[in-house]
């Protein structure tokens, strides 16, 4: 559907997600006569509806920035000079509160919750040609309302709620809410999708619209809700339910298999080889296998806008489509993650001029890529890295020797600078419900088939016979594995409440393992991780827009 991928936003959708006075949460007085004269056909609800999915396009910059490289997945060496990503990855909590990654990620979340209010008031007085229609539009707006209200409480705690368009003067007196009152917010808007959402998208005209958001992708993300809210800090295991018991992790476990049975039966979201399974990251994957997945295309500032972020310190990086349209934050794969994921018995030969390591894990070959060079002169393979240090992010980066190892024809010609790249960013995958539900059933017959069938085509081995507790810890490192790379670590850290002692024992390794002549660095890195470093600061430019009305969150 070029029409969605390319996020053409119209005229109207801008003009109704410009900010007015600074302020995220209210829409500029001078659109309201625009506002007021559009609503007044199920094709403009469309074009709207369009508009919200596109503000999504920033995401997932932040599921990099701000939380895998928060976590202890990556590492972020050190910078001569402060950068936005290197402030979140080091704690530099000091720094934070006016970090341009965090005060954009506050913008941008409340920039789609603004269009979504709008939408959602207005279509009350829209005639559609069917009830069901109407809601299924209702309830796409209402799914992306709560996915941004997700990303705000995990990353800021304590934030403004809104769930209608606000006057100027509502904007500036609406306090934050408790992140209890947040999440029944988000529990009730998936509630609603889950019940009004069709098993694939269909506009008004009756057509199908691949891309766009389905019941499965609320089950899914209504279960990542409630686990996140039953784990740390808030422990909050009773709310609204779908079959009405207020068990939060009950709940769960049931939508997350409704999701999986559907899967299965269906043919649907699962790829059954690693080859495949490496293919899904390319542009020619684009909704194919994911869930749900924020859509991307090659055209300017319409390109995925982790891509260029991901290439690290790859000495290769004139294979990345050219070093000069990509950023190259010198971000790895943790030195201890790398050690063993990374672990490989030699190369495979690409071309003349390029070789990959063949994997003990072949999720590896398509997640990272170091190469060698042919010297014409010598005949020897110049090894340019090894898998424990020269392991950047490539897994959404088309990568020129990538793309030819699967068999896809280069697009090098099409990329013109760092806003091009086109593929898709996945934000629910089956491997992530599969995996959490083997958390919820442990180590049983369920739990096993869950886990193995995800370990077992990525490495050839079963896993068998482990108690309960090696059982989660294979769930959880099977997570990493899977899911590297797609912002999930971090949160899963916080729910466990490992996250302290697991970032501390990252800088740790690097001050006493491998570079012991600056362990003092790395040791100041681990003195500012604590309890409270689990949420970012309330951004200074919001605090600073109404005196009073926000309270900083506490180190901040």
């Amino acid at each position: 559907m070029k029409r969605f991928i390319k996020y053409a936003l119209l005229a109207l959708s801008v003009a109704l997600l410009t900010n007015s006075c600074d302020n995220y949460l209210t829409t500029p007085s001078q659109s309201q006569m625009t506002i007021e004269n559009f609503y007044n056909s199920p094709k403009e609800v469309d074009q709207a509806l369009t508009g919200i999915y596109g503000t999504l396009k920033p995401f997932s910059k932040y599921y990099f920035g701000m939380s895998e490289l928060r976590s202890d997945n990556m590492f972020e060496i050190k910078e001569s000079r402060g950068n936005d990503y290197s402030e979140c990855a080091q704690f530099d909590n000091s720094n934070l509160v006016d970090n341009g990654l965090v005060k954009s990620c506050w913008d941008d979340h409340y920039t789609l919750i603004a269009a979504a209010n709008v939408m959602i008031d207005k279509i009350q007085k829209v005639s559609f040609s069917s009830d069901e229609i109407k809601k299924q539009y209702e309830a796409e707006a209402r799914f992306l309302r709560a996915l941004s209200y997700f990303d705000l409480v995990r990353f800021y705690g304590r934030v403004p709620l809104s769930l209608h368009t606000l006057s100027v003067d509502e904007a500036f007196s609406l306090k934050q809410s408790e992140p209890q009152l947040i999440y029944e917010a988000i529990v009730d808007d998936l509630l609603f999708a889950c019940e009004n959402l069709q098993m694939e998208a269909i506009d008004y005209n009756g057509d199908i619209q691949q891309g766009r958001v389905t019941k499965m992708a609320a089950y899914a993300l209504l279960g990542k809700v409630y686990m996140q809210m039953a784990g740390y800090p808030y422990y909050i295991t009773e709310s609204k339910t779908p079959n009405g018991n207020g068990d939060t992790k009950e709940a769960a476990k049931q939508l997350f298999k409704s999701v999986i049975d559907y899967a299965f039966t269906h043919n649907k979201y699962w790829t059954s080889t690693a080859d495949e399974w490496g293919k899904q990251f390319f542009s020619e994957g684009d909704n194919k296998t994911f869930i749900f997945e924020i859509q991307y295309t090659n055209e300017k500032n319409q390109g995925n806008p982790y891509t260029p972020l991901s290439r690290g310190g790859n000495t290769d990086g004139d294979q990345y489509v050219g070093a000069n349209k990509t950023n190259g934050y010198h971000t790895y794969i943790e030195r201890q993650l790398a050690n063993t994921f990374l672990a490989f018995n030699g190369y495979e030969i690409v071309t003349k001029d390029y070789q990959i390591p063949i994997y003990s894990d072949k999720r590896a070959a398509y997640t990272v890529f170091i190469g060698s060079t042919f010297d014409e002169e010598t005949s020897i393979w110049q090894t340019s890295g090894t898998a424990e240090y020269n392991n950047p992010i490539s897994k959404f980066l088309e990568h020129t020797y990538r793309r030819l190892y699967v068999g896809y024809a280069s697009i090098d010609d099409n990329i013109i600078d760092t806003s091009y790249w086109p593929q898709n960013f996945p934000i629910l995958r089956i491997e992530d419900v599969m995996l959490l539900y083997a958390e919820l059933v442990g180590n049983t017959a369920e739990g096993y088939e869950m886990l193995n069938r995800i370990h077992e085509r990525a490495t050839g081995v079963k896993l068998e016979g482990m108690s309960l507790e090696e059982f989660q810890e294979a769930v959880k490192m099977e997570r990493r594995y899977e899911l590297l790379g797609e912002g999930h670590r971090w949160f899963d850290q916080i729910r466990q409440n490992t996250f302290v002692n697991d970032t501390q024992s990252k800088f740790y390794y690097y001050a006493n393992e491998i570079e012991p002549d600056n362990a003092d660095i790395y040791k100041a890195y681990a003195a500012r991780v604590s309890q409270k470093y689990h949420i970012y600061p309330i951004p200074l430019s919001q605090i600073q827009i109404y005196t009073g009305l926000y309270t900083q969150n506490e180190g901040y």
